[in-house]
């Protein structure tokens, strides 16, 4: 007589950028490219809980680049009520900030959610400024996530490239 054995289930996600490019206007004095949009995180599994969400943006190269969107402290975010009902995020190391120089890495956990269920959706909505007048004429934005089930992190299925 044959078990037949059940499946262990894995736990999987998919993600990616929704995002749209604005342009300056010509008749503005400080012209930069706006980036704005969201990071979408899915829970594809059937039956896996995903714990502990995170997510790194990298932005190649960093310099010149502002990343904003929902982010402060766990206990309070400058854009808290915005009426979208959406999660605020925190950047989660110490030095944040010279890593985010450095390497262009921002790392960033949602204030509140702790675990995705499956089929759930998580989203951090961000903006992206590049001055037009910056040194290098093409910005890189990727994406990853990461949670206690996947602690390899998962890329985004695209990224977002600016050529100026």
């Amino acid at each position: 007589m044959f078990w037949k054995k059940k499946p262990k289930e894995t736990a999987e996600a998919s993600v990616w950028f929704s995002y749209t490019v604005m342009l300056p206007d010509m008749d503005e004095d400080e012209k930069e490219v706006t980036v704005i949009g969201n990071m979408i995180i899915k829970n594809t599994s059937t039956h896996s809980v995903l714990n502990n969400p995170m997510i790194c943006i990298r932005i190649k190269p960093p310099e010149d680049v502002r990343l904003g969107g929902k982010i402060g402290s766990v206990t309070h975010t400058a854009l808290m009520i915005d009426g979208t009902n959406s999660e605020a995020w925190h950047y989660f190391h110490e030095n944040w900030k010279e890593q985010a120089d450095k390497t262009g890495e921002h790392w960033l956990k949602p204030n509140r959610l702790q675990k995705l269920e499956p089929g759930e959706i998580l989203t951090f909505e961000n903006e992206l400024r590049i001055p037009t007048t910056k040194k290098e004429k093409f910005v890189l934005l990727e994406g990853f996530f990461y949670c206690e089930e996947i602690k390899n992190g998962i890329g985004t299925l695209n990224n977002i490239s600016i050529n100026l």
